[in-house]
Formats: C-alpha cells, sequence, structure tokens
C-alpha cells in the first residue's frame, strides 16, 4: 500500500505520521514471508510499533482537529478508541499466544481496514477544515 495526495490531511507532521504508519503495514505484510522465528521477531518489533505509535499519533491527530474545530472530530475520537481497543485485544493475544496464521490475519484485516477507510474516510476531512493561508497585502 502506497500513501498518496488523497490521503493528506492538510497538515503535514499528521501526513507523515500517516506515511509511517503505512510503512510498517507494509513491513508487517513483506515478513510473512520469513521463516518462523524470523517473522516472529519481525511482527513483534512491528506490532510493539504501532501499538505505541497508534497512541501517540491519534493524540497529536485529536489536537489538531480541535485546533481546526473539525466537523468530524468527535467521531475522530470515537474511532481511535474503537481501533485502540480492537488493535489492543490482538497486540494480547500476540503477546500471549504467539503470532499464528488466524491472527495475522485479523491483525492485517484491522490494519488494512483502518488504513483504507479511517486515514482516507475521516482524517482527510480535516484538510477541509484548515483556513488556506494568508498572502501578505498588496501580494
Amino acid at each position: 500500500m502506497n500513501w498518496h495526495p488523497g490521503m493528506t490531511t492538510g497538515v503535514p507532521e499528521l501526513d507523515h505520521h500517516h506515511r509511517q504508519i503505512i510503512d510498517q503495514f507494509n513491513d508487517f505484510y513483506a515478513c510473512m514471508s520469513l521463516g518462523e522465528s524470523q517473522r516472529r521477531a519481525e511482527a513483534g518489533r512491528i506490532l510493539d510499533f504501532l501499538q505505541f505509535y497508534a497512541q501517540w499519533h491519534f493524540q497529536r491527530e485529536e489536537a489538531c482537529m480541535d485546533k481546526y474545530q473539525c466537523p468530524a472530530a468527535a467521531e475522530n475520537r470515537r474511532a481511535h478508541a474503537e481501533f485502540l481497543s480492537r488493535f489492543g485485544a490482538l497486540y494480547e493475544e500476540w503477546q500471549t499466544r504467539g503470532m499464528d496464521p488466524a491472527l495475522v490475519n485479523d491483525t492485517f484485516t484491522v490494519l488494512m481496514e483502518w488504513i483504507m477507510n479511517h486515514i482516507q474516510g475521516v482524517d482527510t476531512r480535516l484538510n477541509q477544515s484548515i483556513p488556506p493561508p494568508r498572502t501578505a497585502a498588496g501580494s
């Protein structure tokens, strides 16, 4: 999956975060072709990163939506809470039982749906709330 301009939020920092998330998603996909021990180690590293990064990123994104009074702010908060709960349950399963094929598939699906539906469907609405940059008088 690749980030594209249709995913822009209008906030370069958030767009950078989304690129990072997509890169990690792609790394997760790629690690599924590794041998068992390598796959477990790499998947663990990626899921550890995403567990932390999602929480950190969501705080910043919610602050931006509040700052620009984005109409999608409440929907965004609810979606974030739901994602953290759902991903948190998958992460906990990985911690307790390991990365079996069903868990890999569930995790992959949750991440893919999040990127395709949430980033493109909710986060991009922030772009509509950001006022255009002011130009200097007389320019």
